[in-house]
């Protein structure tokens, strides 16, 4: 009987240890698991990080582009032809003065305001001077005074919108000239709602159009545009889906919280 009762306890004792054993080790391979799942996502995190990154820098390399070209074509190109005027005026008698008088001083007042478009282009003085919400919404009227694309705009949110810090509100605003630059030249839209509004401590704004929206093909890839609002809002903390479900055209949600403002 003695026997039997030391073969039965050391049996057990032989199964709770290898009940222990197994639980060790599959709470070893469970945490195993969990971090290699964390390894991969923070190395999907680094990547991205580094994606925006590399955006940011070409989009930089793309301005400055721009603005070389810009200085290069219009700036250039007007004192050129002012030197000219300025080389005929000796070939030219002394009563007609009068008219070279007039050449140049068009030729000047073409210079100024190419100059004056570079530098708004560079750093909108809308910003400081009327606040986002009024820079956004003369942007707003001259596209719509072309008559290409009618832009709506509702603010429901003035405590938040009158309030924005100069960095949320210049990549704010550099957003939205990104979405209406690629509405107006890939959309084939005729209408733009733009709408603001609060709710639980965040600032929701949605952008609608009522164009083609984007083909199935196009939904995966990120072009240069969608790359640098993703860096705009990324920088700001802000949060953003696109082709919202149920909706015709190309539409747009971001959250930014108020305390990131």
């Amino acid at each position: 009987m003695k026997d039997n009762i030391y073969v039965l306890l050391l049996i057990s004792m032989g199964g709770l240890f290898m009940l222990v054993v197994s639980f060790v080790l599959i709470f070893i391979r469970n945490q195993n698991n969990l971090l290699k799942k964390q390894h991969q996502l923070q190395q999907a995190e680094l990547a991205h990080q580094q994606e925006l990154l590399k955006t940011i820098i070409v989009s930089q390399e793309a301005e400055r582009k721009r603005i070389g070209q810009d200085l290069h074509d219009d700036v250039g190109t007007a004192l050129s032809n002012l030197r000219i005027t300025i080389e005929m005026f000796n070939n030219v008698a002394t009563t007609g003065s009068g008219e070279f008088s007039s050449t140049c001083k068009y030729q000047i007042d073409k210079i100024v305001q190419d100059v004056r478009h570079i530098s708004h282009n560079l750093s909108p003085p809308g910003l400081e001077l009327y606040g986002f919400m009024g820079t956004l919404e003369d942007l707003a009227e001259f596209i719509t005074a072309t008559g290409k694309l009618q832009v709506n705009i509702t603010d429901n949110a003035n405590p938040v919108t009158d309030k924005l810090g100069a960095n949320v509100s210049l990549s704010l605003y550099r957003v939205f000239e990104e979405l209406l630059n690629n509405t107006l030249k890939h959309a084939n839209a005729s209408l733009v709602n733009i709408k603001f509004d609060i709710a639980d401590d965040y600032l929701l704004i949605s952008y609608h159009d009522d164009g083609r929206g984007i083909a199935a093909a196009d939904k995966t890839k990120k072009g240069m545009g969608r790359q640098n609002i993703e860096s705009r809002l990324g920088i700001i903390g802000a949060a953003y889906e696109v082709n919202l479900p149920g909706r015709k055209g190309f539409n747009m949600s971001i959250r930014l919280k108020t305390d990131n403002i």
